[in-house]
């Protein structure tokens, strides 16, 4: 369930690099960056990540990372292997050769 909201993230972050091997996985439009948060709240309505109209990915959760920078990227589908990489990126490889026959 998703709804497009025109609100702020009025909380503050603290800014991270984006690993190499997710920036590799999603291709050249994956941000530098994104905003980690404790709690991340858009509206009144606690949430795990957030695009803002600005580009920037912020997120609460390693989910709300992985779904944010997969969807900044236009690669949604891919979110589940940048979560997996967020946990372990030592299995840059194993995920890549299970991509071969895509």
């Amino acid at each position: 369930l998703s709804e497009a909201v025109a609100a702020e993230v009025t909380e503050t972050g603290t800014e991270h690099p984006v690993p190499d091997s997710v920036r590799t996985l999603l291709g050249a439009a994956t941000p530098a960056t994104y905003v980690e948060h404790e709690e991340l709240f858009v509206a009144g309505t606690e949430v795990d990540w957030r695009r803002t109209p600005d580009g920037t990915v912020h997120a609460a959760t390693l989910e709300g990372v992985a779904a944010g920078l997969a969807w900044a990227a236009g690669q949604w589908p891919r979110r589940f292997e940048v979560a997996a990489l967020l946990e372990d990126p030592s299995r840059t490889e194993e995920l890549a050769r299970d991509r071969w026959f895509d």
